[in-house]
C-alpha cells in the first residue's frame, strides 16, 4: 500500500518521484538497454530529458571515473547542438531524407532519431540493443506524447521553462523502466 502525505502539492509529491534513484545495481556496471533520452527542439536546444534514474545518463557516459583527476563535466546538452548543426549541414549538402544518426561504442550508443517535424530524440542506450526490434514502439511513443502534450510542449519553447511539466519527466521515467523490462524479457540483454 502506498502511503502520501496530503500536507504535500503535487509538484512535491511529482518530483520525489522523479528524484527517487530506484536501485538498479549501478555499481555492477551493468549497463541496462535503455539510459534516457534527450529531447530537443529543431535548433539544438534541450527541451528536458527522460532519464532512468538521475544522472544516469551522465553516469555512464563518464564511466567509472570517479576518482579520476582529470576528469571534467559532461555538457550533454551540447550533444543535441552538436546533432542540430549536423542536420543542418546534412541539408547544406544536399543529403536527402536523412534518417537518423548512431554513435556506438563498446560502452553505450547513441541513436538519434529525426522522424519527428519540431523535435530530435537522442537515445542513450547499451550499445548491443538492437533499436530495430523497438524503434516502432518508441516511435509511437513519441508520436502520442507530442500529439496529446502539444501546448505543454508549444509552453515549454515559448517561456523556456520546463517546471510545469515534471508530470512529463515522471511519465519518462516509468515509459523507460517499462522499455527496458520489455526489451530485457525479449531479448535477455543485461
Amino acid at each position: 500500500m502506498i502511503s502520501i502525505d496530503t500536507g504535500k502539492t503535487i509538484t512535491t509529491i511529482i518530483e520525489e518521484g522523479i528524484n527517487n534513484t530506484p536501485n538498479l545495481k549501478l555499481k555492477e556496471k551493468k549497463i541496462p538497454p535503455f539510459l534516457g533520452c534527450l529531447i530537443a527542439d529543431k535548433f539544438g536546444k534541450t527541451l528536458f530529458s527522460y532519464e532512468l534514474f538521475n544522472g544516469s545518463i551522465d553516469y555512464f557516459l563518464k564511466g567509472n571515473r570517479e576518482n579520476d583527476k582529470n576528469k571534467q563535466d559532461l555538457d550533454i546538452h551540447l550533444i543535441p547542438m552538436f546533432i542540430s548543426a549536423f542536420e543542418a549541414f546534412s541539408r547544406e549538402i544536399n543529403i536527402q531524407e536523412l534518417s537518423g544518426f548512431k554513435l556506438e561504442g563498446t560502452n553505450i550508443k547513441v541513436q538519434i532519431i529525426f522522424s519527428f517535424d519540431e523535435y530530435t530524440i537522442i537515445f542513450f542506450l547499451n550499445p548491443k540493443v538492437n533499436l530495430k526490434l523497438v524503434e516502432n514502439r518508441i516511435k509511437n511513443y513519441f508520436s502520442h506524447l507530442f500529439e496529446v502534450y502539444r501546448s505543454d510542449f508549444n509552453n515549454i519553447i515559448k517561456m523556456g521553462s520546463v517546471n510545469f511539466i515534471l508530470h512529463l519527466k515522471l511519465l519518462g521515467r516509468i515509459w523507460l523502466e517499462h522499455l527496458n523490462e520489455w526489451y530485457t524479457s525479449l531479448n535477455g540483454i543485461n
